[in-house]
């Protein structure tokens, strides 16, 4: 049986927050109430909302919200398994403009996170097919997140963007669950962008698949895929949870990771871009290092954070030459469009 959103009378994709709604209004409510948005009405409340109609009047649709049922406190309740999202990014009184930039940028994508996601709640373990549906979806918002994020990047032609966010993304994917893994200093579960996890204590449920019949048993699986999540802690989750990486420093990681230089395909003008790119940013974490670190651990410091760079691309690596493995093997496969835009290429 097919049911109807109570707000906007469009087809329904479940229970939100307390009411059946589709995707839209529900992340228009989580919007809302996670942003403590206020709205005025120049019709004196008495807007109809409908599916052409719901984005006309935002006081109308979110009071509807409220009258149907939807629960404020149901918001972020959830989210509380494992741990609120990072704390939000206040830039810091030091010369540091270029991370001020990203980490407020940032501070945006982990809201449009917010409304991409809710359709998931409560978090959950996932599986292989779940894990590259989310991953997939990532792939998409992180492509914005950059675009509007670095100049240098988005004034690149489009063949060099792809050259440089397929070196990237699968990297930034461990780094991002390496460095929750160390605000929160766990490393039982890997952390995905959703606010769900993978169970790394029981990988058996992460390679089960109960919609198909694989060529090889999820136990199995593990036997052949679990040394690519051990390289993972043992190259960037243990080494950020023992350093306990600062938001500061994550942010100059991401910049590094995603102007590297020599890549193959890569031209000149673009290595260019991405040496004073990365000339920048290693100023900044310098003078923020020297403005909160002693003068003998500073530079200490420097080297600890900049040794996880080949430490993460080891990771990466051998993720996505297990990945290619499985593809292989025609076991747990990965879609096409992930295989095609997401996966690093050696």
């Amino acid at each position: 049986m097919t049911f109807n959103c109570q707000v906007c009378n469009s087809k329904s994709s479940g229970i939100h927050f307390g009411a059946s709604v589709c995707r839209a209004c529900s992340a228009f409510f989580r919007r809302s109430v996670s942003r403590n948005q206020e709205y005025s009405c120049k019709r004196n409340g008495d807007c109809k909302i409908d599916t052409e109609r719901r984005i006309m009047c935002k006081k109308c649709r979110f009071a509807k919200c409220q009258k149907i049922g939807m629960k404020k406190d149901s918001v972020q309740k959830h989210r509380d398994i494992y741990g609120k999202r990072l704390p939000v990014f206040r830039p810091i009184s030091l010369p540091t403009p270029f991370l001020n930039r990203i980490g407020g940028m940032y501070k945006k994508l982990e809201l449009d996170r917010i409304a991409v996601y809710e359709s998931y709640e409560p978090p959950r373990y996932v599986n292989y097919k779940q894990n590259i549906e989310i991953l997939l979806r990532e792939f998409y918002l992180i492509s914005d997140w950059i675009y509007n994020s670095f100049i240098g990047y988005a004034a690149l032609p489009t063949d060099q963007k792809d050259v440089l966010i397929r070196h990237f993304y699968f990297q930034f994917l461990n780094l991002e669950s390496g460095f929750r893994s160390s605000q929160r200093r766990r490393n039982d579960v890997w952390f995905l962008p959703s606010g769900d996890f993978i169970d790394c204590v029981n990988l058996e449920s992460f390679f089960h698949d109960p919609d198909e019949v694989q060529p090889i048993s999820s136990e199995e699986a593990v036997r052949l895929f679990s040394p690519s999540f051990e390289s993972y802690h043992r190259n960037v989750s243990i080494p950020m949870i023992t350093d306990h990486v600062d938001f500061m420093e994550f942010l100059a990681l991401v910049t590094l990771i995603l102007f590297p230089t020599g890549l193959e395909g890569q031209s000149d003008d673009c290595m260019k871009i991405s040496r004073q790119i990365r000339e920048t940013v290693q100023k900044e974490i310098i003078q923020y290092f020297k403005n909160t670190k002693n003068s003998e651990d500073a530079p200490i410091r420097l080297g600890n954070i900049l040794s996880m760079l080949p430490n993460l691309e080891r990771s990466s690596r051998r993720f996505t030459e297990d990945i290619e493995l499985r593809r292989v093997l025609k076991a747990f496969p990965v879609d096409v469009d992930f295989y095609e835009k997401c996966l690093m290429k050696f």
